[in-house]
């Protein structure tokens, strides 16, 4: 205590206290200091109060997420449902999946969160686990190659692929990559499509082969008129985490989106 005033008395050459009829008492400086300080810590209780308060039902925020197309695919539709539901004010803007950028867009705020999967997030991240997916196989109905539901390892190596551009299915891509490598196949990859809208609507109109996250195809393969199969090689799984800044963390408004994004997760 005497160390502390010490050095306030130094800040403000001033003794602050000093010994009246054998009681401490404030100086003049103390006493204008005070009121100044009052006012203060008023000040302060109101910013920590607005800040630790979020009514969902009130609110009014936008929030950005970067995610892969199949990540957004499954999980808006619950999503959205939830917060028309629950958080009518907040506002999402999706945008697309970017590994090379992704990181310093966090850090500089410009995105809220990141759905995907890092084997070693950096210091300043937190993250957690949301779910995983198996690859499997979509071909069109009747697709020489494929046999009561089934494609041999064979049939499916010797096939032709399609697939979305390595910059915008990253780790899937590579996924199958190295499934193919340690069978000592290279994929005969012929055509390379922006989304997997184009994928399917060309897999569907030919003998083209593509892979895509379990959860994306048996959505996609309806609307297609494709099968889903087992892909007959060992691939890894497409592993989705949420990721989002250290800064964020004790917000409450962010926090209430990272447990309603958990919860609908969980269910799709």
């Amino acid at each position: 205590m005497s160390h502390a005033l010490g050095r306030l008395r130094a800040i403000f050459d001033d003794p602050l206290f000093v010994n009246a009829h054998g009681t401490m008492g404030p100086t003049e400086r103390a006493r204008s200091l005070a009121a100044r300080v009052d006012e203060v810590l008023g000040k302060a209780e109101l910013l920590l109060a607005s800040t630790d308060r979020f009514d969902p039902r009130t609110a009014t925020l936008d929030l950005s997420v970067m995610a892969a197309e199949y990540v957004e695919y499954v999980l808006l539709p619950p999503l959205m449902e939830r917060l028309r539901s629950e958080a009518p004010g907040i506002r999402l803007r999706f945008q697309n999946a970017d590994r090379e950028r992704a990181f310093d867009l966090m850090e500089r705020g410009e995105v809220d969160f990141r759905l995907a999967w890092w084997a070693e997030p950096a210091s300043t991240l937190r993250f957690k686990a949301l779910f995983n997916d198996s690859f499997v196989c979509v071909a069109r109905r009747g697709h020489p190659g494929v046999r009561g539901a089934r494609i041999s390892e064979a049939a499916f190596v010797e096939a032709e692929h399609v697939v979305v551009q390595r910059t915008r299915s990253g780790l899937s891509y590579e996924a199958l990559e190295s499934a193919f490598a340690r069978r000592n196949h290279a994929r005969k990859v012929v055509l390379h499509v922006q989304d997997a809208l184009s994928l399917c609507n060309v897999v569907s109109q030919s003998d083209l082969l593509a892979a895509l996250p379990e959860r994306f195809a048996t959505r996609l393969a309806p609307v297609f008129g494709l099968q889903v199969l087992a892909i007959p090689l060992t691939v890894g799984l497409a592993r989705q985490s949420l990721y989002w800044h250290e800064r964020t963390h004790k917000l409450a408004s962010h926090k209430w989106f990272r447990e309603l994004l958990t919860s609908v997760a969980a269910a799709v």
